[in-house]
């Protein structure tokens, strides 16, 4: 089964300090029927970047995935759309 990716949106976020690492935000739509937010785009030290998946901070202080790609497949897939749609923007 191919889901198709139908829109992702980019947020660029400046927390105004050099070193921060969030750079975007972002949200995908999938088959024009369910939008999925909280995606990050975030800025490693070496100057790369990667798509920080939607969590949630539990009461013990450790994340949780709040979105599960269950597949190799759909999670790059979810990566390389939102990436190429950042890249149009950096």
């Amino acid at each position: 089964m191919e889901i198709r990716i139908t829109r992702v949106k980019i947020y660029p976020f400046d927390s105004g300090e050099p070193t921060a690492q969030v750079k975007a935000y972002a949200e995908i739509t999938l088959e024009d029927c369910l939008t999925i937010r909280g995606f990050k785009v975030v800025q490693d030290k070496k100057g790369g970047v990667f798509v920080g998946f939607p969590s949630q901070k539990g009461k013990d202080g450790n994340y949780r995935d709040l979105v599960i790609p269950l597949t190799l497949e759909i999670r790059n897939k979810i990566r390389d759309e939102i990436l190429d749609t950042f890249s149009k923007y950096y």
